[in-house]
This record gives structure tokens, C-alpha cells and sequence, in this order.
């Protein structure tokens, strides 16, 4: 007869003959001899950790209790389950996965046909096979973009108001291409910032050829009643297509202050008229060319470089490289300077030990680019505050562009030519900013500093321009009112009177014979009456806003508004109309540089439609 397979832990254990629910250990020396045998046939010819005196301690603790029946075993994964292919549902998330990595990623198409990518995905399930490249750029992008999309357009069917941002940019392959995003607060009050489209240029860049561009994306988005605004540079066919829309357009308050600064360091004499002269404007452009030129010298000499760098390890101080700044952008200059006063010293004594090393600055050109770096930093500050998509912006132009004149003001140069540059920074700032607080040619600007609880009135220099901006806003908040109110019916004269005396009666018949010669004025009687209703609740609620504590200055408005919707109802719609307007066209602008790494060398034969998918792509499917 075959003996019934035993297993092998019956072997150092047994069964308890006084309680027949419990086993134990063998005991100790016996399970030390069997401890001992296992030794013997270790089949990795290694000593065993195991010893007779640790069989002893386990011994002690022998007795374990067995509770209702044993667990099932887990069954055990078959070749076939492990090997085969995976299911549709799991093959669609692959894919989508890999879709979502090549745009979140900026990868190029061609990444799954790399011979490393694939040894990686093979590595991490074999059973996965990958896409072709083909079947990425003609059906899974576009599915992916699609169901992006669909959901971008349903969040976007349930607000009230949106605002545009637009730029215009070119391609490495001279192809040009205008963007264009929205922002706006969903049902949550939540900012919310999406790229709707980069559409190829066909044809030239006039006027009437852009603002047909501009119709056609916002009536395939279905935002045709809900642009307030679309915030530009100060493109003349911009502007122009903009106003052909019917639309409001606001200037980039970026890009106001960009050609103020660089206006002011921007000097009326030519490179060849600089040795000739000797004013505060030469001197300027002088320094400039000098800090370029100082710059350019070691960024093209890999022995200077090194010699700096080892000398600043000498020094015991940050091994940093210059930087070179580009023309067209004065914050790069700003860069420039800071990263010079930074390593001045390491860069005076390897100066003296280089052959062709350029001039080194003076000590009064020190100051002065010292001066320059005091001075220029406020703008930068600026500039990147207005720069945020993460709170409203727009409200924030007139508090910070007042407390930059300020600033600036403040500042006390030591050097003639950084109190050239102090006039010249303030005359042009001036000069482009000076009607912000008025409501024309724009009045956005003042009817959203006037609506934010943290400035309310506060931040205008002029009562007369913070007054006139609260007559538009109870204007509109009027508006809001009759528009949301419920159809009011008008009550025929019989019924507003319950009984009636014999007198009034027999004038009531008299009446009805004759003709009723104040006809002409129910109808105006009757809309004024809804007017001043309208208005005087327009009044009431803009005083209880303005009695309301001041919100603290660093605070998010969003948060007032999102605790004070109840309360102030139709003033709150109209504050969030403007709190989604931003102060600049950066967001476009920043899907430029996203697009530089898609339309690249590697990958420069995309096509446009492509180029829309993956840039739309990877803006939007992290929101």
C-alpha cells in the first residue's frame, strides 16, 4: 500500500496528548539531534545559524494554539495568468499612460521606437506591448486631447464670465503660431487657468485676418457672451483685431513696464558717438557695454572660467559662472549685474593674471552698477507679483505701481550716473502708467482695486478717481440686480384696492367713460421705480461692502468672496468678473518657451495640428 505524503514539520513537531486542539514542540534534545542532521545535509555547504541552544529557546515557547480551521492556501499564480496578454482595460491604460508621459515629458513621437524605453517597459511587464509611433500621432493623442477637451468645455458651460490672454510667437521652423488662454473661476470659486489653443498662421498678421482668427476660437469654445476682456501686448494689429471683436482689450501691464525700463536705460546716441561723449547717458551705456564685454570673455574662455572657479574655491566663496544679458530684456541686464557684484572680488584678482582679459570696472563704476541693481530691483518684484496665475492680479496694478513709485523715490544713489537712471526710471514709469487710476482709457484697472477688500479705496492716489470708479460699480451692480431679478408683473389698479367707498365707486364709473390721459406715464413711472429699486439696493450693498473690515494684505480675496457670496449676492458676481482678469499676457507668453522644447531639433517636422494637441496637452492635463 502507498504511504500517504507526510510533511516535513511533523518532523520537529507532534501533537499534544493532553489537549488534542493544541501541538508542541519535540522535545529539546531530541529536536537538537534534528536540528543537527539538517546541518549535515545544508545544501549550501554554509554553517547553519542554528544551534541547540537556540532549539531549546523556541522549545520554551512550543505550544501554539490552533482556533477554528485552517486558512485556505492562496492559490498560486499559473503560467498563463503570468504570460499572457494583458486585458483591453489594462492595455488602455498603458497606452494612455505612455500618451500622457510624451506630453506631460515634452517627449518626441519616436520615444517608443528606442531601443532603451523598450527594454524598460519590457523589464516592467513583459506582457505589454508597445503603440507604434503612428498610432500615438493618429489616434491616441488625438482621443487623449478630445476627452481633455470635452472636459475643459463642460467646466467652462458653467461660468458666468471669462478673460483671454494672446500672443503671437514663432517656431523654430519660422512658423507662426498665435495662443490663446482663459481664466476664470469655476462653481467653487476656484482660479482656474487653461490653454485653449496655438493655431498655425496661414496669412499676414493684419488686423482684420487676426481678429477672424480670434472670432473663430471663441465660437468653437462657446465663450461668445462670456469674454470680458482679452489682456495683449501693445501690438497695434492687436489691438486693432481686438477692437474689431467688440471686445475690451487691456494692455500688458508687464510689457508697459518692460519698455519703461528699458526706455530709460536705452541712451539717443549711437555705439560709434559713445567715446566722444562724456554724459551720465554715455556713461550708463558705457558701463553696459563694459559688464557685456567682461561677461563675454570668460563665457568664451574655458581657461579664464576655470581659473575663476578655482580661485572663488580659494576664497571660500560660491563657485557661481557670470551671465550674460540679452538685449531686448532689461531684467536680464539686472541679472548680469547682480551675478558681477557677487563674485567681484575672486573676478578683480584673476583679472590681473589673465592676458586678455577685458578692462576691469572702477571703483565709482562699482557704485554705479551697484546703483543699477538698487534701482532695478523693484521692477523686477513687480514684474513678477503681476506675473501669477495662482490669485487675481489685476486688482494689485495700482497698489504696487504706486508703492514702486514710492520705492524708487526712496532710493538715494551715490553715483551722478545712478541718479540719471533714478530720473529716467521715474519720467518713464510716469509717463506709461500715469492715467491707470482712470476710468479711460480703461477702467478695469480701478473698478478691480476699488472691489478687492484688501485696497478698497485705499489704494488711490486721487479720491475723485476712487468715487467715479464707485459710481460704475453700483452701476453695474444695478445691472446684476435687474437681470437676475424675477419678471415683476404689474397689478391692475382694481386689485391693489380691497373695498372701495360708494363715492369712489361712482367715480370709477364716471372714469370709465372718460379717457385716461396719464397713460403715457405708466410705463416710465414703472420702469424708474424698478430703477431706483435696483439702484438703491445697488447702494446698499456697496456701503456694507465698503463697512466691512479690510481684508489683511497678504490675504486671498477669493477666500472673502467665497465666504461672503450669501451676503453681498450681486456685488460679489460683479468682483469676480473682474478678480479673473490677469494684469499680463505672461500666461501666453509662458507656453512659448513649452513650445520651444516641443518644436524642437529632434522633432522640428511636427505638424501644427500636433503642435496644438501637445502644448494643449501638456498645459492642461495637470489642472
Amino acid at each position: 500500500m502507498h504511504k500517504k505524503n507526510r510533511s516535513g514539520v511533523w518532523d520537529y513537531m507532534d501533537k499534544n496528548p493532553n489537549t488534542p486542539d493544541q501541538i508542541q514542540l519535540l522535545e529539546a534534545n531530541k529536536l537538537a539531534t534534528q536540528v543537527e542532521e539538517v546541518d549535515d545535509i545544508n545544501v549550501s555547504n554554509e554553517p547553519s545559524t542554528s544551534t541547540n541552544s537556540t532549539a531549546v529557546t523556541h522549545y520554551e515557547h512550543s505550544t501554539v494554539q490552533i482556533e477554528g480551521p485552517p486558512p485556505k492556501r492562496q492559490k498560486q499564480l499559473t503560467l498563463m495568468n503570468r504570460f499572457s496578454l494583458p486585458p483591453d482595460s489594462k492595455v488602455d491604460q498603458f497606452n494612455k499612460a505612455v500618451v500622457e508621459m510624451i506630453a506631460e515629458d515634452m517627449q518626441p513621437l519616436s520615444i517608443v521606437e528606442n531601443s532603451g524605453f523598450r527594454k524598460l517597459v519590457n523589464l516592467l511587464d513583459s506582457r505589454y506591448k508597445l503603440p507604434s509611433q503612428k498610432l500615438i500621432g493618429t489616434t491616441l493623442i488625438p482621443n487623449l486631447y478630445d476627452s481633455t477637451r470635452k472636459m475643459i468645455e463642460t467646466i467652462l458651460s458653467h461660468t458666468k464670465y471669462v478673460s483671454l490672454t494672446s500672443d503671437i510667437w514663432t517656431s523654430l521652423n519660422t512658423i507662426s503660431f498665435i495662443t490663446v488662454t482663459v481664466h476664470f473661476f469655476d462653481n467653487n470659486l476656484n482660479l482656474k487657468t487653461y490653454v485653449l489653443t496655438t493655431r498655425k498662421l496661414e496669412s499676414n498678421h493684419t488686423a482684420q485676418y487676426l481678429s477672424g482668427v480670434l472670432t473663430d476660437i471663441i465660437r468653437e469654445w462657446k465663450i461668445n457672451t462670456k469674454v470680458v476682456a482679452i489682456v495683449t501686448d501693445s501690438g497695434a494689429n492687436i489691438k486693432a483685431a481686438i477692437k474689431l471683436l467688440g471686445i475690451d482689450h487691456i494692455p500688458c501691464a508687464a510689457h508697459k513696464l518692460n519698455n519703461a525700463v528699458k526706455n530709460a536705460l536705452k541712451s539717443e546716441f549711437e555705439e560709434n558717438d559713445i567715446d566722444t561723449n562724456h554724459t551720465e547717458e554715455v556713461d550708463m551705456m558705457k558701463l553696459v557695454k563694459m559688464c557685456r564685454s567682461i561677461v563675454g570673455h570668460f563665457k568664451h574662455s574655458e581657461v579664464s572660467t576655470r581659473i575663476l572657479h578655482e580661485k572663488q574655491k580659494q576664497l571660500n566663496s560660491p563657485v557661481l559662472k557670470l551671465k550674460q544679458d540679452i538685449a531686448i530684456r532689461w531684467n536680464s541686464t539686472l541679472t548680469m549685474m547682480e551675478r558681477l557684484l557677487l563674485v567681484k572680488e575672486p573676478l578683480m584678482l584673476v583679472s590681473m593674471s589673465l592676458p586678455r582679459c577685458p578692462n576691469m570696472p572702477s571703483n565709482e563704476q562699482w557704485q554705479t552698477i551697484n546703483d543699477f541693481v538698487l534701482l532695478l530691483k523693484p521692477f523686477e518684484s513687480l514684474t513678477i507679483q503681476l506675473s501669477s496665475e495662482q490669485r487675481p492680479t489685476l486688482s494689485k496694478v495700482i497698489p504696487l505701481l504706486r508703492g514702486l513709485l514710492l520705492s524708487v523715490n526712496n532710493k538715494v544713489p551715490v553715483t551722478l550716473t545712478g541718479n540719471f537712471l533714478k530720473k529716467k526710471l521715474l519720467e518713464q514709469t510716469t509717463k506709461r502708467f500715469d492715467d491707470i487710476e482712470e476710468m479711460y482709457p480703461s477702467q478695469f484697472y480701478a473698478k478691480a482695486t476699488l472691489l478687492d477688500p484688501r485696497f478698497k479705496k485705499a489704494a488711490f492716489t486721487s479720491n475723485d478717481n476712487a468715487n467715479d470708479a464707485e459710481q460704475e460699480v453700483q452701476k453695474e451692480i444695478a445691472d446684476c440686480i435687474e437681470t437676475n431679478a424675477p419678471e415683476r408683473t404689474v397689478l391692475e389698479p382694481s386689485v391693489t384696492q380691497t373695498t372701495l367707498t360708494p363715492e369712489q365707486l361712482e367715480h370709477s364709473s364716471h372714469s370709465k367713460e372718460q379717457e385716461n390721459l396719464l397713460t403715457y406715464l405708466e410705463t416710465t413711472v414703472t420702469t424708474l421705480r424698478s430703477q431706483t429699486t435696483y439702484t438703491s439696493t445697488a447702494m446698499t450693498l456697496f456701503k456694507q461692502y465698503m463697512n466691512l473690515e479690510f481684508l489683511n494684505i497678504y490675504d486671498d480675496p477669493i477666500l472673502f468672496w467665497k465666504n461672503s457670496r450669501q451676503m453681498l449676492g450681486a456685488l460679489c458676481d460683479v468682483a469676480l468678473k473682474y478678480s479673473c482678469i490677469p494684469a499680463t499676457s505672461v500666461p501666453s507668453e509662458r507656453v512659448f518657451s513649452k513650445a520651444g522644447q516641443i518644436v524642437s531639433a529632434r522633432r522640428n517636422r511636427l505638424l501644427p495640428d500636433n503642435v496644438d494637441k501637445l502644448i494643449f496637452l501638456n498645459a492642461n492635463l495637470e489642472k
